[in-house]
């Protein structure tokens, strides 16, 4: 049985480091044989479109996130997993800087040192990919945005995944924080197989994030976990409430 731990949208340095340090506890105990970020890792507000003509957009901070989240989150991760298979899935957050050096300095796009790769040491400890890619039995991880548009439901997510990517399939996503679970099932005469869609949610603290402007949101911190025996693929939804949760009989 292969075990896949999935880790939500992080958006470092928005991130709430209570859950950042049990998810990282689990990691240690559970030993995933694969563990894929589901995009939206760092935030980079520095260059997002809507820090354009104010004050954030002259933060010199960008070194001490890229930094830290490197130092507190990529690297640790390795560590306590070292024979973990480890991606990190673009998402809309992770490529503001390069859009940001698109828009405003294309000629530099060009400059290996400016890649995700290079600013953050990624080496062989993490594969940095665009989804959908394929994590396990038929169960493919993506981020929301690659789908063009936006739903709001989890079950119009699923439908717009399936749509686009094929109903034979089974998802994992992040992108909208609102973690769940909906399934669906194609056969007849009792030979019937599941098929399902997760959204992770994400390891946010909305305190942190002032562009909401009274705190108030319908996040909720959680992340995944897929256990996969060749054929077929049993998902799990940690919820966490009040920052705890349990899992395997332990509580964390």
């Amino acid at each position: 049985m292969k075990t896949t731990l999935l880790v939500p949208d992080v958006q470092w340095p928005y991130h709430d480091q209570l859950m950042v340090d049990k998810l990282l506890r689990v990691i240690k105990d559970i030993q995933p044989e694969q563990i894929v970020q589901i995009g939206d890792g760092i935030d980079f507000p520095q260059v997002s479109r809507w820090s354009v003509g104010t004050a954030g957009a002259y933060a010199p901070t960008l070194q001490k996130h890229i930094t830290s989240y490197r130092e507190k989150f990529l690297e640790p991760i390795v560590s306590l997993a070292p024979k973990a298979k480890r991606i990190w899935l673009r998402g809309n957050h992770d490529e503001r800087l390069e859009d940001f050096i698109q828009k405003y300095a294309p000629a530099l796009s060009s400059l290996d040192c400016l890649s995700m790769e290079s600013l953050f040491k990624l080496g062989k400890s993490w594969s940095y990919e665009r989804g959908p890619i394929r994590i396990g039995t038929n169960v493919y991880a993506i981020h929301g945005h690659e789908a063009p548009g936006y739903a709001a439901t989890l079950s119009a997510w699923d439908t717009k995944f399936a749509k686009r990517y094929g109903s034979d399939k089974s998802f994992v996503f992040g992108h909208t924080h609102q973690p769940g679970l909906v399934t669906r099932a194609f056969g007849y005469e009792g030979k019937v197989s599941p098929r399902f869609t997760m959204n992770l949610g994400s390891l946010m603290d909305p305190v942190k994030a002032t562009y909401v402007k009274d705190g108030s949101v319908s996040w909720t911190m959680s992340f995944g976990l897929l256990r996969d025996d060749g054929k077929r693929v049993y998902p799990e939804l940690i919820i966490a409430t009040d920052r705890g949760f349990h899992l395997n009989g332990t509580k964390y």
